[in-house]
């Protein structure tokens, strides 16, 4: 069926940028052929609304782990670190309300107007949407309905939230500064690819503070950017249609003022400043959606997504370290649009 055929595509379109399906072991059952069906505006709208807390809440996990510390290491000292971040995603982003006055041919039919988003619920909740609309390429009236429904993590693991991983390498130069550098150089597996680059500064500013010296804790400002590129070929995917790609695209700044007092193997961190973060999300090729039952329906759509968001936060963050030797773990909690749990690994020298 359409339906099956569509759907085995959609995870791969989605999940290979995401880690949804894979990450949580979880089947999505929307209809992403229902989705495009709508016609192109109002699928554009529909998907960018329903993706919004994944793409964001993955964007601000890749934005955090800048640091867990305040001090600055000594020149061509350096630090090794890996974190797992988990954003949470609020509970206002697990639906958005359908405004009927968005869109020119689709109008909500059920018993609510909230829609799930992909971090909604599984189940469904009685709203459904029903779209009628001129097809000027097929010379048909396009109708049809649909309830779409997330993938109800928070209902299965009792916490709703994105995950996101950052390695990155910091490095002691003159005047107590350190210069971050998240790197990977360009991976492929298979189709896949994905890349990462990224740069910040940490500066030690009580140097230049009168009377600081003597005050017995660490202070910095850091500022940092990072981008990160996906892009999976899928024209070995036995899909109708041709130059077939998904691309999930994120870039990210941040400026915060650091804070930290060591006390023997323990160091207590705190910070407080501003992220950006900007994403794009494409679907880019012609796809062909068949119609089995009527193939008078059949029709194709040319790029269909391309979806872009932006979010910018104030964001203040708090933490813990233990230091053994070179080895440290780490800990932080993010107060911010989407909050962040972070945990990590690291091996200092210096």
């Amino acid at each position: 069926m359409l339906r099956d055929r569509f759907l085995s595509m959609s995870y791969v379109k989605f999940a290979f940028a995401f880690m949804t399906v894979t990450t949580f072991g979880h089947a999505q059952s929307t209809d992403f052929d229902a989705f495009l069906r709508a016609g192109a505006d109002d699928a554009s709208k529909l998907i960018e609304y329903y993706m919004e807390p994944l793409v964001v809440g993955f964007s601000y996990g890749m934005s955090n782990s800048w640091y867990n510390t305040a001090k600055t290491h000594k020149t061509l000292g350096f630090d090794l670190t890996i974190t797992a971040n988990l954003t949470s995603v609020p509970s206002s982003k697990e639906y958005f309300r359908f405004a009927p006055s968005e869109y020119s041919n689709v109008i909500s039919t059920g018993e609510t107007d909230e829609i799930p988003t992909i971090m909604g619920s599984d189940e469904d909740r009685g709203a459904q949407l029903t779209f009628s609309y001129f097809d000027e390429h097929t010379g048909e009236t396009i109708n049809g309905s649909f309830s779409p429904t997330g993938l109800g993590i928070g209902e299965e693991y009792g916490y709703n939230a994105v995950p996101s991983p950052m390695v990155q390498m910091g490095i002691g130069t003159f005047k107590n500064t350190d210069v971050i550098i998240r790197y990977t150089p360009e991976i492929r597996y298979g189709d896949f690819k994905s890349s990462v680059f990224g740069m910040g500064i940490k500066h030690d500013i009580k140097q230049w503070i009168p009377g600081m010296k003597r005050v017995p804790i660490d202070m910095a400002i850091l500022a940092g950017f990072s981008g990160f590129d996906n892009s999976m070929d899928m024209s070995d995917l036995d899909l109708d249609g041709e130059n077939q790609e998904a691309v999930f695209n994120i870039n990210n700044w941040t400026l915060q003022g650091i804070a930290s007092k060591k006390i023997s193997v323990l160091t207590i961190y705190a910070a407080f400043g501003y992220s950006s973060v900007s994403s794009n999300l494409k679907l880019n090729g012609t796809y062909v959606i068949e119609d089995e039952i009527n193939p008078l329906l059949t029709f194709s759509v040319q790029d269909p997504i391309n979806l872009k968001y932006t979010e910018n936060s104030f964001r203040a963050t708090g933490g813990i370290r233990f230091k053994f030797g070179p080895v440290t773990l780490h800990g932080d909690y993010t107060w911010q649009a989407y909050h962040i749990v972070s945990a990590g690994l690291g091996f200092s020298f210096r």
